[in-house]
């Protein structure tokens, strides 16, 4: 156990100690019984390895006049805590079982919190080969066949539940009765401590690694890159979930207490410090600040070549109001975001207020940057907004293959995502390529195309466009806002079902028609750029 002012108990536990990890937690838990001044926090191992929590708590406390009573243990332990009752509110990353500690009514919501991603780190030598790989499959599959160490967290922890699950996409079964696979039962920070006396590789948060890559000589990170962005398996994205646990199925649990906990953590003055958290150490942030609280936006800045506007929300009420009725996109990890009709301004319009002539066919070639107040980033051709792509151009983009492919299909990938080739002025079998894009374990895409999702004639009309893109004829010159096909929409949204998006639903959302995946849509649109 490690005291800080915050009252920090680390739990530990060992391949022994699991057996009596509930007694232990729980006496530990309820010696500090919840009072109107004491808050119990349980939270994973990396937050207060990283010194993040130390860093922000002493803020809350003030504000509330409280103590934090911080558990960190992994998140399997967290959560095991809130259904007891032992804890107030939970600070986690483990995304499926957050989301069915909410189903079973043990927290009444979950709300994103901050985010980094998992890398994989090594020994110096790497006799694995594992830096010769780009996705976390492969390197896990390329150890086990190496029969190189591994250590693993083995605490139920999210790290260890995303272990897991890359283990089951490398097709491997790891087991201690194999002698290279070592489990640990501690927290992360412990784990790498014993892979660097190991010569081990392990799966690590970012956060973690870099906090204590200095104490750690035999070690190396092998994949992941020297930054987030640079990361090239997307599937390495972790994030953390806050929640407080539901005073109906615990009375005694301090409710107002945790509730201006959570207030506090996704307000934008908590969220700015998370984003700044590590800059000045490690030359980049350890967590990226996710809530929507932190990112919503009230106005925009639009800048054309040389003008530049900024507009507010009124701004965009006081245009035409254009609505999008009934859809649907799919999201990379939790599929469809259900159905939901947007209204707000086109960005057609929003583009014309700053600038008129951007509808002249003379800007034809014109691209168009959506950023978001988080940094994520969308882009747009002059054309999809003032004009006419091709039908194979256009289901191009709607399937989401301009996620990895680029928007030309030039096989830029955007920074972050695994490697994709270049597809244009190449011609396809069309039989191959159905093949190819049907089958999730050889297409390494966003999602395994059946045919019903893309029929053989759109597969057609897909590779006929990039066999020759700049053959397309386009025709420029019109709005499609004023289209009557709805699918030729794109909307900066303020309204969400008839209602006034505002919070935790955003205030300025980015919402394209014609796409069917989540790859250019946002909440927060902070800047807009042509050019």
């Amino acid at each position: 156990m490690r005291t800080r002012r915050h009252a920090l108990l680390r739990v530990t536990i060992g391949t022994v100690g699991l057996l009596v990890l509930a007694g232990t937690i729980s006496t530990t838990a309820r010696q500090a019984a919840p009072t109107r001044g004491v808050l119990r926090l349980a939270t994973t191992t990396s937050t207060a390895d990283t010194g993040l929590l130390a860093a922000l708590l002493p803020d809350f406390e003030r504000q509330c006049r409280c103590r934090v009573d911080v558990v960190a243990v992994g998140t399997g332990q967290a959560l095991e805590l809130g259904r007891r009752g032992d804890a107030d509110v939970l600070l986690v990353h483990a995304r499926d079982q957050e989301d069915a500690f909410v189903a079973a009514g043990s927290a009444a919501r979950r709300d994103d919190v901050m985010y980094n991603d998992f890398v994989i780190i090594g020994p110096e030598q790497d006799p694995a080969g594992v830096a010769r790989t780009t996705r976390a499959a492969d390197a896990l599959k390329a150890v086990a066949g190496a029969k190189a160490p591994f250590a693993s967290r083995g605490d139920k922890s999210g790290t260890h539940t995303k272990e897991l699950a890359l283990w089951k996409t490398a097709g491997v079964t790891p087991a201690a009765d194999q002698g290279w696979y070592l489990s640990v039962g501690q927290g992360m920070g412990e784990t790498l401590t014993f892979a660097n006396e190991r010569g081990a590789y392990a799966l690590a948060d970012r956060a973690t690694w870099l906090s204590m890559r200095a104490r750690l000589g035999s070690l190396r990170l092998l994949l992941g890159g020297a930054t987030l962005a640079d990361n090239p398996d997307r599937d390495l994205r972790n994030d953390y979930g806050v929640m407080a646990v539901s005073s109906a199925k615990q009375p005694a649990m301090n409710a107002p207490l945790a509730a201006q906990f959570v207030e506090w953590l996704l307000s934008k003055p908590t969220q700015d410090r998370i984003g700044a958290f590590g800059i000045d150490r490690f030359g980049q942030r350890l967590f990226y600040p996710n809530s929507e609280e932190g990112k919503a936006t009230r106005e925009l800045r639009i800048q054309i070549g040389p003008v530049m506007r900024t507009l507010t929300l009124n701004d965009l009420k006081a245009l035409r109001k254009v609505a999008l009725a009934d859809h649907e996109v799919v999201g990379v990890k939790r599929g469809s975001l259900g159905r939901i009709t947007w209204a707000g301004a086109s960005l057609a319009d929003a583009l014309m207020a700053v600038d008129r002539t951007i509808a002249d066919p003379r800007h034809t070639g014109a691209r168009v940057l959506i950023t978001s107040s988080d940094g994520w980033t969308a882009s747009m051709k002059w054309v999809e907004l003032f004009g006419d792509v091709s039908a194979g151009e256009r289901l191009y983009l709607a399937k989401g293959c301009n996620e990895c492919h680029g928007a030309d299909g030039e096989g830029s990938a955007p920074a972050g995502q695994r490697p994709a080739p270049m597809l244009a002025n190449r011609a396809f079998d069309a039989s191959a390529t159905a093949a190819l894009v049907r089958d999730k374990a050889r297409h390494a895409g966003i999602y395994a195309y059946t045919p019903a999702s893309l029929s053989d004639p759109d597969l057609a009309a897909m590779l006929a466009w990039l066999a020759r893109p700049a053959a397309a004829p386009v025709r420029t010159g019109r709005n499609p806002a004023s289209a009557s096909d709805p699918t030729r929409v794109t909307l900066l949204a303020y309204e969400r079902d008839g209602k006034p998006m505002a919070g935790r639903d955003g205030l300025i959302q980015l919402v394209v028609g014609s796409d069917e995946f989540a790859s250019r849509y946002s909440h927060w649109v902070a800047s807009i750029t042509v050019r």
